[in-house]
């Protein structure tokens, strides 16, 4: 948790909607200690005649931080500018990093002796290394203690970690996909289209031309993400090379 620090502007932060007023309504900051106001405006991309018809007093959700005065101790937030997809990643990695928390003090509890490290370092160790901390427990249960051990997790930890990730860390995988536009306007251009789909690691599914479903799996969101940029800017350049129009995007 990020105690009593403050959000950065554009990062997106879980609240609880604590009152509601016509004008916005006033949140608790999950990840930090500290207020946020989400303005009517920001509710909702659409006529807002009723606030309440959107939010509820005691509910969680996913906002982005727009706007922040330090001197005013003020943090603005906004709902209608966090995609479904945005929402949804940031809500599991809420949850896993709250299930990481746990299973973190389950293994500091098996311990016989004093541990050599801190859980708050442990913590910070594994999420540099993999992205986030709940990696770390997929790497141990897939790779052994050595995947842990390597990034500077003392052997106390390392091996409680591991037995810990076998017994309750199922790999997931992870999904993205996107529909892309190609046209090719030159006598061999199915050929060509073939071609410039003919990609490895990806799914392609004709739609209907000119549009194909591309989609990416792995065990991370981000890995995916990375992976499909690279995909998009790889058939975008070769298809400028054709003579070729592009455009790509994303499906929720």
């Amino acid at each position: 948790m990020a105690g009593s620090s403050i959000p950065t502007v554009d990062e997106l932060v879980i609240v609880t909607v604590k009152k509601i007023f016509p004008y916005g309504a006033f949140c608790q900051m999950e990840e930090y200690n500290r207020e946020a106001f989400l303005h009517v405006s920001e509710v909702s991309s659409g006529w807002v005649k009723n606030i309440r018809n959107f939010l509820k007093e005691g509910q969680r959700v996913v906002v982005r931080v727009y706007r922040i005065v330090p001197e005013k101790n003020m943090i603005d937030v906004s709902l209608k500018r966090v995609s479904d997809a945005d929402s949804k990643r940031k809500l599991e990695g809420f949850k896993r990093d709250k299930r990481v928390a746990k299973l973190l003090e389950v293994a500091q509890s098996k311990m016989k002796t004093k541990p050599k490290m801190a859980i708050p370092e442990v913590t910070l160790k594994m999420a540099t290394e993999f992205g986030d901390a709940f990696s770390g427990f997929e790497a141990a249960a897939a790779d052994g203690e050595g995947a842990l051990t390597k990034i500077g997790i003392t052997e106390d930890w390392a091996s409680v970690i591991t037995a810990i990730a076998k017994d309750n860390i199922k790999k997931q995988v992870r999904r993205i996909s996107g529909i892309i536009t190609l046209q090719c306007t030159s006598e061999d251009g199915i050929n060509t289209v073939k071609s410039l789909l003919a990609i490895d690691g990806a799914e392609v599914a004709y739609l209907g031309a000119p549009n194909y479903l591309i989609a990416v799996e792995g065990d991370d969101f981000k890995k995916c993400e990375k992976k499909m940029k690279m995909i998009v800017e790889s058939v975008t350049k070769a298809a400028e090379k054709k003579s070729c129009s592009v455009k790509f995007e994303r499906k929720e």
